[in-house]
């Protein structure tokens, strides 16, 4: 159920919506003991191993943001109730699949990829880096939140995907593949909720616009993870894209794996859907996102966005003439 506003303008009740999750959940679980149930590791590369070190330490920073999620929205929806109660059914909706679903799926996650390392002769995630992985995730605007995660579970399917792909190991392609699944359909109900979010009149166009252009700007966004020159203080919190080892350090990470080529195109190219998705604005280019979110800082009207993102490709398609 990807367009929730309609839905509930429709007729529908939070009670309907929450049994629509619970279906598909039904319908999608999966189980981590059938996934390894009497079967080995036959051939893990160098790459396998360094990909499940890096892939097992990213699923641990799923909870506390779970957590936080299912909290604020809770609460938000509280102090909406008389003001938004649309807005407020939205945040009940986006806070339960949260802490229902969401977070029972990571867990799969978690413990498959942290199985899988430890088959492949990695050692386990010490206590103390597991602690620190489980640090409270920062408050912030709700609607921005839900951009940050569908481009994180974006940056989580691309690399999963690439791993399943080129992987000779018929077990490490199975679990990523398998995960990566998954992260498809998470980045789809985060898209949904900031959708549902501006829909609603609870934020306005301008946050989803301004945490798309922050992950993917060229000058240090976040995309670019742990290559950036200056990390910001996350005051706790461990964001898993910021700690990815390069090629050159043990369990590093090819180039091709992180930030080159077809792997950062595609993460490129679904954060354009996920933008044209949550806000009808269509973009296929960095420039054209960064027009829609300066435009957005002076219009919330879609079409003003719109015609401004047309008017800047036009005007540089004819300076390029």
């Amino acid at each position: 159920m990807t367009d929730i506003v309609s839905e509930l303008r429709a007729g529908a009740t939070i009670s309907d919506v929450l049994r629509a999750q619970q279906s598909y959940h039904e319908y999608r679980r999966w189980s981590t003991d059938e996934l390894f149930d009497g079967r080995r590791l036959d051939r893990p590369a160098p790459e396998d191993r360094a990909a499940l070190w890096h892939a097992a330490r990213a699923e641990l920073t799923t909870q506390p943001a779970g957590i936080r999620l299912a909290v604020d929205g809770v609460k938000l929806a509280h102090e909406l109730r008389e003001s938004n109660p649309l807005g407020a059914d939205v945040l009940h909706i986006a806070a339960a699949w949260s802490a229902r679903y969401w977070l029972e799926e990571e867990a799969h996650h978690e413990v498959s990829f942290g199985r899988l390392m430890e088959m492949a002769g990695v050692d386990p995630i010490g206590h103390d880096e597991v602690v620190d992985h489980r640090g409270p995730f920062p408050t912030d605007n709700y609607a921005r939140v839900c951009v940050l995660q569908a481009c994180v579970e974006i940056e989580a399917c691309v690399s999963y995907g690439f791993v399943s792909r080129t992987t000779e190991d018929p077990l490490v392609r199975d679990v990523f593949h398998t995960v990566m699944k998954d992260e498809v359909q998470h980045r789809q109900y985060f898209v949904s909720f900031a959708k549902a979010l501006v829909e609603s009149g609870v934020y306005p166009l301008k946050d989803v616009l301004s945490m798309a252009y922050t992950w993917i700007r060229p000058d240090g966004g976040e995309t670019y993870g742990s290559s950036r020159e200056a990390q910001t203080d996350r005051q706790g919190y461990v964001n898993w894209w910021e700690h990815l080892r390069g090629g050159e350090e043990e369990f590093g990470l090819g180039d091709v794996a992180l930030h080159e080529g077809s792997v950062h195109s595609r993460k490129l190219s679904s954060v354009f859907a996920l933008v044209r998705e949550a806000t009808g604005i269509a973009v296929t280019s960095y420039e054209d996102l960064k027009r829609a979110y300066f435009a957005s800082l002076r219009t919330n009207d879609v079409d003003r966005i719109r015609s401004a993102v047309r008017r800047g490709a036009e005007k540089e398609a004819a300076l390029a003439r």
